[in-house]
């Protein structure tokens, strides 16, 4: 099977997946596309078709080991002509469960041909503390080495069948935490937040307000705001998060790798 070139698909509120893409199609050597699909607005606009000499590497976040909640729209644009695809999730040193087999089961549902799948760790999106500065050095380097794998593998045409980690029906419900964001008085109005929002839980009319119907709490919004005037204040999410952080730091994970057996 021939490759000519891989199209890297993401979902990445906080930055954490795309490295961990990026670092993948590097290694393989090959040109490299990126579609970056974290805002409504780009996966409202995506009707892509893909052939069997491209090779898709999608990848998303996990919460509550699921892969994020209401955004059918990244895979209704990405249609699939029996392309080989490679299924990856980050996570935030906690547990991805059922993330990558639900990847893997959408991917499929789209039209792609799932040869290869992995994991890797990035910051929390509650707490810089947590996996603080992952992917690092190291998990890049292995997310650029399996890269290379992977490549090979799909081109050799490596017989065998992919298995990934997961149960189904799904044991893991994902999740949707109660600590939002707040705007504090030091706001400067510069719309970031409204525009990069991966829910448009942000109105372009009012950026003090987050309609916690629409946020997902990915924290984008606090990460990336230049005035820091988008916070977590709430009393029980600042009592809750050092022993959150104990918790979830008290083993390193490391990326897991998947290529059929």
């Amino acid at each position: 099977m021939d490759i000519n070139k891989v199209v890297l698909i993401y979902f990445s509120p906080t930055g954490t997946t795309q490295k961990a893409l990026t670092a993948f199609g590097a290694g393989t050597a090959l040109p490299v596309e990126k579609l970056d699909l974290t805002t409504p607005k780009a996966r409202n606009s995506c009707n892509r078709h893909f052939w069997k000499t491209e090779l898709v590497v999608a990848g998303l976040p996990v919460y509550g080991g699921r892969l994020p909640k209401n955004i059918d729209t990244f895979f209704s644009g990405l249609k699939g002509n029996g392309t080989p695809a490679v299924a990856v999730v980050t996570y935030g040193n906690r547990e991805y469960d059922d993330a990558l087999l639900e990847l893997k089961l959408r991917l499929d549902e789209c039209g792609f041909n799932v040869k290869a799948a992995a994991t890797f760790i990035g910051e929390h999106s509650l707490s810089k503390n947590i996996a603080a500065g992952r992917p690092d050095a190291n998990d890049l380097a292995i997310a650029a080495s399996f890269g290379k794998q992977a490549v090979a593998s799909i081109i050799n045409n490596t017989s065998g069948k992919l298995i990934v980690k997961g149960s189904y029906p799904f044991a893991a419900k994902g999740s949707d935490p109660s600590f939002r964001p707040v705007t504090s008085g030091d706001c400067v109005k510069c719309g970031l937040c409204a525009e990069n929002c991966p829910w448009g839980a942000i109105s372009p009319d009012d950026y003090t307000t987050i309609d916690s119907a629409k946020c997902f709490r990915c924290f984008r919004c606090v990460r990336n705001c230049p005035s820091g005037a988008k916070q977590v204040a709430d009393e029980r999410y600042v009592a809750w998060l050092p022993g959150f952080e104990m918790k979830l730091n008290a083993t390193r994970r490391e990326p897991e790798l998947f290529l059929p057996q």
